[in-house]
């Protein structure tokens, strides 16, 4: 019988040889069929800021950045699309502004957001710097996409960061209860935003989604009338204090934690908001009994202290209402109930409690519970950041220590004078941190308001999109939607320009110009300077804005504020019309070497134009320059014989050759 035969075994090189190849076969598969992605064009890549188009001297935030985080909607958020300089230099203050729909301004957006509100302040306040207020902030999303921007934010060289957010926590994109989600462990979906830009992590994601939609019957972006606050929840019931309710609160302290972190580990100044809703005067959307709760002798009881409210009798409302809520402390109604009756007998604070117990009991979960704000608190003293009490300033601004709807829209986004109390909170935080330079002209808070640079079609869009907002769930049952936007009428000119861009018939700078022009025609220059001013604000990087506010100026013979503005149509782009401006101008002042530079240039650039030639000739006669003048003029008459004030300037120049 002959001997088992015996496998040369691997030497000790070549086993570790063949264990290295065996861990890098998977890497060489993964990178090959990365790189195949690629070449085949396959996947996006979302960077935060891109130059804007034709001026690369200028960044704005990507339209399309919020693709990142919303792959079931066609149409996905933007921000206001801030532009600021590519090179920050010495002069400037730059800060970003970060958070959701509030701190975007819906739905006004541009002058009607409390960032530009706050940019139009500062610059007042520091006319010698440049000062650059970012907004990244867009509706639906929550401290995942915060936290996911903060890199990209950082690399832009930020003075100090803005924070006004947590609504957004449980319905945002990402979160918890979202339709748009990645599940609920915040490691992987931080994961998951730290390997985005790879093609193999888009391909899987978008089989999940597509395999996610298969099966619960939907397609993408359904239903098409739905508004993105219907899209955007995955989950509708979340009981107060419920294992979802938690989770959403661990995730913002999480994300929160982190990003105040990164920012504190380089340096940069966060000042964050406090959140606030409608408190008095928006009822639950969604209230909800416990487990276990007789519900037939609870609702009994419930229309019992409805009926006593309703019949003012103060003592018996109260009464049941209490015993409502010790045989459920988790009813929202119960304790809105409860605060109305408070409210009505004139006892604010004891109202105000309630209100806010209802508000963290709804559970529907569009309003940040008070946690948030407990959270954003122990959060920055952690982090050496600044808690802005906004809560706080809106709460002293409301007519009775309440917020309603004096300072609120709908459930929780402010009107132009709950934004400006937000703005006017940051601003004074600001000044108390005396960041940017000495603070030699403190605007007072009366005087910003008044100049606010939200027009009457911003205004008017705002309130056509809040109407459209609450014509649907969860402002109306499931299903049904108020279309009588569909059928409105403009009744003016201003509403002719709102309704257009409500309906997407002109976009924001058409309508704009649109108006600014309809109010220099009435003669109207406050209003018209106004829009004017506001489109400055949207497009820092065209001439034709400074220029038009000029010309504006110019009409209420505010010279040296018009000169500014023409020379900084200028500086973005020279033109024959505004050289002979500035040269006008500065001749006026006395200045007539600087006004030949700009009226040479003037004549350079339209060599026939006789009003050009005519201021062209003064200043040379202003200089001594006699022979010029004399020609000059000359060429005036030939061009136009019928100029009467240069005939009347030639006749009074002192004879020479």
């Amino acid at each position: 019988m002959s001997s088992p035969r015996t496998e040369p075994s691997l030497s000790a090189e070549k086993r570790r040889l063949f264990t290295v190849a065996m861990w890098l076969l998977p890497l060489v598969f993964f990178a090959a069929l990365e790189g195949a992605l690629r070449l085949s064009g396959y996947g996006e890549t979302y960077p935060l800021f891109v130059p804007v188009p034709g001026f690369p001297e200028y960044l704005h935030q990507n339209r399309d950045v919020a693709r990142r985080y919303f792959t079931r909607q066609a149409r996905v958020p933007t921000s206001l699309n801030d532009a600021f300089a590519a090179e920050k230099d010495s002069t400037t203050f730059r800060l970003f502004v970060q958070g959701g729909s509030s701190a975007a301004g819906y739905p006004y957006y541009y002058g009607g957001s409390f960032s530009r509100m706050l940019e139009q302040r500062l610059q007042q306040t520091f006319p010698d710097r440049t000062i650059e207020v970012v907004n990244t902030a867009m509706a639906a999303v929550n401290s995942y996409t915060m936290l996911d921007f903060a890199d990209e934010i950082l690399a832009q060289q930020p003075d100090a960061v803005l924070i006004y957010a947590g609504h957004n926590e449980y319905y945002g994109a990402l979160g918890v209860a979202s339709a748009e989600s990645l599940g609920q462990f915040r490691w992987m979906v931080n994961a998951y935003l730290r390997l985005r830009n790879l093609r193999i992590v888009q391909g899987l994601r978008a089989l999940l989604e597509k395999g996610a939609a298969l099966f619960a019957g939907r397609g993408r972006g359904e239903p098409p009338t739905a508004t993105l606050m219907e899209r955007m929840v995955g989950e509708q019931s979340i009981p107060y204090h419920s294992p979802t309710y938690e989770r959403g609160l661990a995730q913002f302290r999480g994300n929160l934690r982190d990003l105040l972190e990164k920012y504190r580990a380089h340096g940069v100044p966060v000042f964050i908001g406090t959140v606030a809703s409608n408190e008095r005067t928006h009822k639950p959307f969604l209230s909800g009994l416990a487990p276990g709760t007789d519900k037939v002798t609870w609702h009994a009881l419930f229309r019992e202290a409805v009926e006593a409210t309703e019949a003012g009798e103060t003592g018996t409302a109260l009464g049941v209402f209490d015993m409502l809520i010790r045989r459920d402390s988790l009813s929202a109604d119960a304790f809105f109930g409860r605060a109305r009756v408070l409210d009505a007998a004139r006892r604010f604070p004891e109202a105000r409690i309630d209100y806010l117990a209802a508000k963290d009991r709804d559970q529907l979960r569009f309003r940040a519970p008070e946690a948030v704000n407990r959270i954003i608190r122990e959060e920055a003293e952690r982090a050496g950041a600044t808690v802005v009490e906004t809560q706080a300033a809106l709460v002293h601004a409301a007519r009775d220590g309440i917020i309603g709807s004096d300072l609120m829209l709908e459930h929780l986004h402010p009107n132009v004078d709950g934004y400006f109390t937000i703005s006017d909170a940051f601003y004074r935080a600001l000044h108390n941190a005396r960041l940017i330079g000495p603070w030699k002209r403190f605007i007072p808070a009366k005087e910003a308001r008044a100049e606010v640079l939200l027009t009457p079609v911003d205004s008017l869009f705002g309130v056509f999109r809040v109407r459209q907002l609450m014509g649907s769930w969860p402002f109306r049952p499931p299903g049904v939607v108020d279309h009588s936007m569909d059928t409105l009428r403009a009744k003016n000119r201003e509403e002719e320009l709102a309704l257009a861009l409500f309906r997407r018939e002109k976009n924001w700078l058409e309508v704009t110009t649109s108006l600014r022009n309809l109010y220099a025609e009435r003669g109207d220059f406050h209003q018209a300077l106004r829009a004017a001013l506001a489109l400055i604000q949207q497009y820092p990087y065209l001439a034709e804005p400074y220029a038009a506010a000029a010309d504006l100026l110019v009409r209420q013979r505010r010279y040296d504020e018009a000169l500014a503005y023409f020379e900084a149509a200028n500086e973005r782009q020279e033109s024959a019309g505004v050289h002979y401006m500035i040269g006008t101008l500065r001749l006026a002042k006395g200045e007539a070497a600087s006004a030949l530079e700009h009226l040479e240039r003037a004549r350079t650039l339209t060599p026939d134009d006789p009003r050009t030639l005519f201021q062209l000739a003064r200043a040379y006669a202003a200089e001594r320059r006699t022979p010029e003048a004399r020609r000059t003029l000359e060429r005036v008459l030939a061009l136009d014989p019928q100029f009467a004030p240069a005939r009347a300037l030639l006749d009074r120049l002192p004879p020479g050759p």
